[in-house]
């Protein structure tokens, strides 16, 4: 599965500036993984049916969840 936080230069683009995906090491990872909401066969929330899980802390509503999303984008 290809990490999120990749851009195609190879430059991690979440919160952790640097070449290459750290990956399980990732902050915005380890949140995702602790989401009741997250889908563990890919990135999925099945809260709002969309791709892309922010962690339960920023999707108590759906206009949290797009906020997030539009801030990591």
């Amino acid at each position: 599965m290809k990490c999120k936080y990749l851009a195609r230069d190879n430059i991690c683009t979440g919160k952790y500036s640097g070449y290459s995906c750290i990956k399980n090491h990732c902050s915005s990872f380890k949140e995702a993984q602790k989401c009741e909401y997250h889908e563990t066969s890919g990135d999925y929330c099945k809260k709002y049916q969309r791709f892309g899980c922010v962690g339960k802390d920023s999707c108590r509503s759906l206009t949290d969840y797009l906020e997030t999303v539009a801030e990591e984008g």
